[in-house]
């Protein structure tokens, strides 16, 4: 699991951006499954209506779900020594 937002606040979120050190390092030919749901029962606070149906669409009263994901593209040299430097990091706090 890359991220994980457990505490979803009905607000616009922020960018949640990871510490150099701790972005994930994905190799080559990674694919990425992006799952989310969405709690629409009446033990949610922020649910002025769980009786209501929701369906996904575009509109603020529907369910929606979006994952903007940047990535920085490295050749194999350079992801193999930051792997290396990561370990070596790694076993230094040891």
């Amino acid at each position: 699991m890359l991220g994980h937002v457990s505490d979803f606040q009905w607000n616009w979120h922020v960018n949640y951006i990871y510490d150099d050190n701790v972005a994930p390092l994905l190799p080559a030919g990674t694919t990425l499954l992006v799952t989310t749901w969405h709690v629409n029962t009446a033990d949610n606070p922020n649910n002025p209506d769980p009786d209501q149906w929701v369906g996904y669409g575009d509109r603020t009263v529907d369910e929606m779900a979006h994952v903007w994901i940047d990535f920085t593209y490295m050749e194999q040299e350079d992801f193999d020594a930051e792997v290396d430097r990561r370990k070596a990091a790694a076993q230094s706090k040891e």
